[in-house]
């Protein structure tokens, strides 16, 4: 989580300066708390649901900000690219999520291998 939160704060601090150093920080935690919470969670719940369709929201408005970057640059602009990389992130990390909840619910039916007593 620290790690990219540090990542974050050197991105936010490269473009906006002490404000865009912590607002990068609280994103680049919040990105490294949701991975860690996807990787470290095991039970079959809707969290995991949760974790991956904010945490690639928050990742997707890093892209979305990258990738729809508007020639000529403007607040408004930039609102809507980076707003439109959270849709998208949210929506495929919600499918991604998803999936990953029905993976986790399949491998807690299995039943274990071995003799019948």
């Amino acid at each position: 989580m620290l790690g990219v939160g540090f990542s974050g704060f050197y991105i936010g601090g490269m473009g906006g300066g002490l404000a865009g150093a912590v607002a990068g920080f609280v994103w680049g935690a919040g990105i490294g708390y949701g991975l860690g919470s996807i990787i470290t969670n095991k039970q079959a719940t809707k969290r995991v649901v949760v974790y991956w369709g904010l945490t690639l929201a928050l990742i997707g408005t890093f892209f979305g900000l990258v990738i729809g970057a508007p020639p000529e640059p403007s607040l408004a602009k930039e609102i809507v690219a980076g707003a439109l990389g959270a849709a998208v992130g949210a929506l495929l990390g919600s499918l991604i999520g998803i999936i990953h909840l029905w993976s986790l619910r399949r491998k807690t039916q299995v039943p274990p291998l071995g003799p019948v007593a």
